[in-house]
């Protein structure tokens, strides 16, 4: 997988740009990391045109599986830079964070870390206009990140530090992974949204019971077990144990949610798990 890593401050000397490298390097085995400097950017202005840099960012952006963006806390919330760098991502005709996975860490000199600038910063990427897909939880805070962070090899010196930042990195891996059929390429505000033709993947679930349904749900009735299972004619693009995806179209009209077709439990489902009896959709 390919991510961007943005270092969130303009310092010269910053931990937040040292733990990014030593991400990059650390993982180098598993996904391969491209940081980028906001430092050179100027200060976000709607009545001035984007610099051809903030373009080549955002177009990096789109490009990626993820984004890591590494913030210091000032004053309680981030850098007044990576402030506008956000607004310069948000601004326009091209949204290149939308839908995007985006994974938070941060390091400050204080034993908080920067949990109040992370904070914060979720909220500003739920943004209209940004729209990211921010991992939940799983917050990364090194501090007093001058005991764990070594300025000059760029590596941290705690192992349990790295051990966590370990696990982090492979949840927002296989968060990425997930999220990739929504992914996208970031959003062009300048076209209208699709109304028809376009292929989507909607998530319907299947029981091979009634065990698991909710109670007072149409499901439960006291009648013979039924099996949810896909249309004959959907087209399956994934299926598991008890779950498929199938593909359906954008509309203009409105229509009823596709959710299978119910078939009584004597119907055979379409394949069969002989450890636990559970139907396979």
């Amino acid at each position: 997988m390919n991510f961007v890593a943005i270092v969130g401050t303009n310092a010269r000397k910053s931990y937040n740009r040292k733990l990014l490298w030593f991400m990059k390097k650390h993982f180098k085995d598993q996904v391969n990391i491209e940081i980028i400097e906001i430092a050179d950017l100027p200060l976000f202005n709607e009545d001035d045109e984007a610099p051809l840099r903030i373009g080549e960012i955002a177009r990096s952006i789109q490009a990626s599986d993820g984004v890591i963006i590494s913030t210091p806390e000032y004053d309680h919330s981030i850098t007044a830079a990576l402030k506008s760098f956000i607004e310069w991502m948000s601004y326009g005709t091209l949204h290149p964070f939308t839908n995007k996975p985006v994974m938070l860490v941060g390091a400050s000199l204080g034993r908080q870390g920067t949990n109040n600038a992370q904070e914060h910063l979720r909220q500003i990427m739920d943004a209209p206009g940004l729209d990211a897909l921010v991992l939940p939880g799983n917050q990364f805070l090194v501090g007093p990140a001058a005991q764990i962070i070594d300025m000059t090899t760029e590596e941290l010196t705690d192992a349990n530090t790295i051990g966590f930042l370990e696990t982090i990195m492979q949840h927002f891996i296989r968060f990425a992974s997930l999220l990739q059929p929504m992914c996208g390429e970031g959003v062009d505000r300048t076209k209208p949204a699709p109304t028809s033709d376009t292929n989507v993947a909607t998530v319907n679930l299947g029981y091979a019971s009634l065990d698991s349904v909710m109670p007072g749900s149409p499901l439960d009735e006291d009648t013979i077990p039924t099996i949810i299972q896909p249309a004959a004619n959907a087209a399956i693009i994934e299926k598991g144990d008890g779950w498929w995806v199938e593909k359906t179209m954008l509309t203009d009209k409105v229509a009823a949610p596709v959710v299978g077709t119910i078939t009584p439990a004597t119907a055979a489902p379409v394949e069969a798990d002989a450890t636990t009896g559970a139907s396979m959709f």
